[in-house]
């Protein structure tokens, strides 16, 4: 986890780090960006783009950019104890679930304990 995501530095107490978990197949599918944060207010690039098609959720919505619905956290989303409502959330959800980096290390280890089982 320290490598990851480094250690905790301290904050003024209305900050926090908060972290969305989304399942990576659930990810794929609903995810989509076209490339619309890369560009400054005029329409330019601020750097080249990628040389690969902007990423189109696969879900057969026609979604073409969603970025901010995964970046955008409120901490009316964040989960403050463990039921198993909270890893079919990573699981299921489109947007996963989002945890308290006191609580991440847990979260992932019961998360990764039901995908092996």
């Amino acid at each position: 986890m320290s490598e990851s995501i480094g250690s905790s530095f301290h904050l003024f107490p209305d900050y926090k780090r908060y972290f969305r978990i989304v399942h990576a197949p659930i990810f794929f599918k609903y995810f989509a960006s076209d490339r619309r944060h890369m560009k400054d207010h005029d329409g330019g690039w601020t750097h080249p783009p990628p040389s690969y098609d902007p990423v189109t959720a696969a879900d057969g919505s026609g979604t073409k950019h969603n970025l901010n619905e995964y970046m955008n956290i409120s901490s009316m989303e964040v989960i403050n104890n463990f039921e198993q409502d909270s890893i079919n959330g990573v699981l299921c959800n489109k947007l996963g679930a989002v945890i308290d980096e006191n609580l991440l290390e847990d979260l992932l280890q019961r998360v990764f304990s039901a995908i092996k089982s």
